[in-house]
């Protein structure tokens, strides 16, 4: 598996692997998919120079994404935050790689874009503890949870 960044051609899996992802997350209780909202996303982050998006590949499989987004701190405005947005691998092609392109990707970008941190999330869910140490052997370290509450 090889990451790069992600083209129109690779939207058909990209939007296989955002149904995964959001039936596999806990936000599906409160935020249900719509597929016409997230392609619309991803048509306009291809383009957009403040998204950064890959897609993991071997050969014509695509198994694997991420997307993250850059923004000026609102601390400090001349700091720069890189936030994942999703990071998502197939079952299948877990243990293969694929993983570790698509976070060295986020990476290598933040870099590129002279970025001061990166944000990383690990969705409150089985992986939760598992997540934390895949984070921990790069260096990241806690730094808040977010909670979340319906208000309608």
């Amino acid at each position: 598996m090889i990451a790069r960044r992600a083209e129109p051609a690779d939207l058909p899996d990209i939007l296989r692997m955002g149904a995964a992802f959001h039936a596999a997350s806990p936000v599906r209780q409160s935020i249900p998919l719509d597929t016409d909202s997230f392609q619309q996303f991803c048509k306009q982050a291809f383009d957009n120079p403040a998204v950064g998006f890959w897609v993991a590949a071997d050969g014509d499989r695509v198994a694997g994404m991420a997307a993250a987004v850059i923004f000026p701190s609102y601390f400090n405005n001349t700091a720069t935050i890189v936030q994942e947005l999703f990071w998502w691998v197939d079952p299948d092609a877990r243990g293969t790689g694929a993983g570790k392109q698509l976070i060295e990707s986020i990476e290598q970008w933040a870099q590129k874009l002279d970025a001061k941190v990166v944000f990383m999330i690990a969705l409150a869910d089985k992986n939760e503890e598992k997540m934390q140490n895949v984070y921990a052997r790069r260096g990241y370290r806690p730094l808040e949870r977010t909670f979340i509450r319906e208000v309608m």
